[in-house]
C-alpha cells in the first residue's frame, strides 16, 4: 500500500527526534559552523579588499576590523530568524539552501541600505565587498551543514536508534509511519503493532507490511521481548480503564508512550498542554498569524511587495492589455466577487482571459485544462498566471495578501462547506496571490479536500520566511495552470 504524502505529514516532518532528542553538541557545533563562516568569509573578504585597495592607493574604511562584529552579529540574528538553527531544517536540504539565500541576501541588502544612507558618494566598493562577504559566507555555511547531514545520516542516527510498536490505525496514524519511513534523519525504527481484539480498533491492512507482534494481554511481555522503547497510541477507540492499564505497564517498562488525541483532525500542530490547578488541559493553541507583531510585519510585506510589484509589471499589463483587445472586444479587466477574511468579500481585479459572458452558459464551474472559453492569449496568461497581476492593487488596499490562501467565489464557498468540514477556516486569514496549495500544483480542478489540507497547513505553520520561501517558489513554472 502507498502511503499518502500531505500537508499534515510533508516530507521530514518527523518530530520524535526534535528538540529534545537531538544532541545539544549538534546544535552547539552549527553555531560554532556558522561563527567560523563568518570569520574565514570577513577575513578573506578583507584580504581581497586590502590588496585592491592597496594596487589603487585608496584605503576604505568599509573593511575596518569593527565593522565585523556588526556585520557578524547581523548575520547570526538573520539566520537564527530563518530558521537555520531549527534540527528540522536538515531533513529537506532545499529548503535549508533556500533559507541560506534569503538570510544572506537580506543581511546585503540592510548592510548596503545602511551604508547608503551613511555616505550616499562612495559605493561600489563596498558593494564588492559585502557581494563576496555574502557569497563565502554562503557556501561555507551550506558545506558545513552539508557536512553534519552526512554524518548524522550516515554514522549517527544508527547508534541511537529507537524501536517502536504502535496500537489501533487510523489516517493519523499512517500519516506518522508515513513520516517516519520518509524521513531520512528519523532515529526510529518501526517494528510492528500490537492487536486488540474485540475493540473497535481498527489494525493496519495486511498489505502494508506491519508484523503484528501480539495481543494487548500481553504487552509487558512484548515490550520487553521486542526491545520496544517507544509506544504509539492511536486514542480513538481506547476505553479509559484500558488506557490506564497501558499507561501503567510502559512506565513500568520505561516505555515512552506517545498518543494521537482523538482530536487530531483539528488544528493537529498547535496542540499543547497546559497545566491548570495540577490537571493537565489539552489546549489549541492561538495562531502565530493573528499576533498583532505578525499581522503588523504581513502586512508591511505586503505594502512594499504590491508597490514593487505593480511597478515592474505595469508595461507587461500594458501589452497584455493590448493583445487582449486585438483579439476580443469588451473590457481587458473584469471584477469579480470574492471570499476575503471571515468571509468578507471583496471585487477581486483581473485580465480577461476569456471570452465576454464565458458563464452564461455553463454557470459558476472551476476552468478546467484546455477550456474552450480561453482566448487564444488567455491561454498564455493564465499558464503564466498573468491574469493576477493587476491583484497588486488588491494587496495594496489590504484586501489581499502576497501570500495565503487562494480566494474562491462565495457561490462555491457554500457548496464546498457542506460536503467538507473545516473548509471555512480557510478564510482565518486574507487571501493571497499565491499560496501553500497553488504552489504545490492543487488548483483549478484538482482535489479540494488536499486543497484544504495545504491551506491550513500554511495557516498553522505561518512565519515570514514561509512567505517569502513561497514568493520564491512562485516564479518557478506553474503546475495545473490552465
Amino acid at each position: 500500500m502507498v502511503l499518502r504524502k500531505t500537508p499534515e505529514n510533508p516530507p521530514g516532518s518527523s518530530r520524535m527526534y526534535n528538540r529534545n532528542r537531538s544532541p545539544l553538541a549538534w546544535q552547539i557545533l552549527i553555531h560554532l559552523i556558522d561563527v567560523l563562516a563568518i570569520i574565514i568569509s570577513f577575513l578573506a573578504t578583507f584580504l581581497i579588499s586590502r590588496t585592491n585597495s592597496a594596487n589603487s592607493g585608496a584605503s576604505p574604511e568599509y573593511i575596518a576590523w569593527s565593522n565585523s562584529l556588526l556585520i557578524g552579529g547581523l548575520t547570526i540574528c538573520l539566520f537564527y530568524f530563518s530558521g537555520l538553527y531549527r534540527w528540522t531544517a536538515f531533513l529537506r536540504w532545499k529548503v535549508m539552501f533556500i533559507r541560506l539565500i534569503i538570510a544572506v541576501s537580506i543581511c546585503a541588502s540592510i548592510l548596503i541600505l545602511f551604508r547608503s544612507l551613511l555616505n550616499p558618494f562612495e559605493k561600489s566598493g563596498f558593494f564588492i565587498f559585502i557581494f563576496l562577504y555574502c557569497s563565502f559566507c554562503f557556501l561555507i555555511s551550506a558545506l558545513g551543514r552539508l557536512i553534519i547531514r552526512f554524518s548524522e545520516i550516515h554514522y549517527f542516527a544508527k547508534a541511537r536508534r529507537e524501536r517502536v510498536a504502535f496500537i489501533g490505525w487510523s489516517e493519523s496514524m499512517q500519516m506518522v509511519m508515513c513520516s517516519l519511513s520518509n524521513d531520512i534523519l528519523s532515529r526510529v525504527s518501526v517494528t510492528g503493532f500490537i492487536s486488540v481484539e474485540g475493540s473497535q480498533i481498527i489494525h493496519p491492512p495486511f498489505e502494508s507490511g506491519y508484523a503484528c507482534l501480539g495481543a494487548l494481554g500481553s504487552l509487558k511481555e512484548i515490550l520487553h521481548d521486542y526491545g520496544i522503547t517507544i509506544l504509539l497510541l492511536n486514542q480513538r477507540g481506547i476505553p479509559e480503564e484500558g488506557l490506564e492499564s497501558i499507561t501503567e505497564i510502559c512506565a513500568d517498562s520505561a516505555v515512552r508512550l506517545m498518543m494521537i488525541p482523538w482530536t487530531s483532525k483539528v488544528w493537529g500542530n498547535r496542540y499543547g498542554i497546559r497545566r491548570v490547578g495540577g490537571i493537565p488541559l489539552l489546549v489549541i493553541y492561538d495562531l502565530g498569524i493573528d499576533a498583532l507583531t505578525n499581522r503588523l510585519l504581513k502586512r508591511l510585506v505586503d505594502i512594499v511587495g504590491s508597490l514593487v510589484g505593480i511597478v515592474i509589471s505595469a508595461p507587461i499589463i500594458l501589452i497584455l492589455m493590448i493583445l487582449i483587445r486585438l483579439e476580443s472586444p469588451g473590457p481587458v479587466l473584469y471584477r469579480q466577487v470574492r471570499s476575503g477574511q471571515r468571509g468578507k468579500t471583496f471585487e477581486i481585479i483581473k485580465l480577461r482571459s476569456m471570452y465576454p459572458d464565458a458563464e452564461k452558459t455553463t454557470g459558476v464551474v472551476w476552468t478546467v485544462e484546455n477550456d474552450p472559453r480561453r482566448l487564444r492569449i488567455g491561454a498564455f496568461i493564465r499558464k503564466w498566471n498573468m491574469d493576477e497581476l493587476p491583484q497588486f492593487w488588491n494587496v495594496l488596499f489590504g484586501e489581499m495578501s502576497l501570500v495565503g490562501p487562494r480566494p474562491e467565489r462565495p457561490e462555491l464557498i457554500e457548496k464546498f462547506r457542506l460536503s467538507l468540514r473545516y473548509y471555512n477556516l480557510r478564510n482565518l486569514c486574507k487571501p493571497g496571490m499565491t499560496g501553500w496549495a497553488s504552489i504545490h500544483g492543487l488548483r483549478g480542478n484538482t482535489s479540494l479536500e488536499e486543497r484544504v489540507k495545504y491551506d491550513l497547513y500554511y495557516i498553522e505553520n505561518w512565519s515570514l520566511m514561509l512567505d517569502f520561501e513561497m514568493l520564491l517558489k512562485t516564479l518557478l513554472p506553474p503546475k495545473n495552470a490552465y
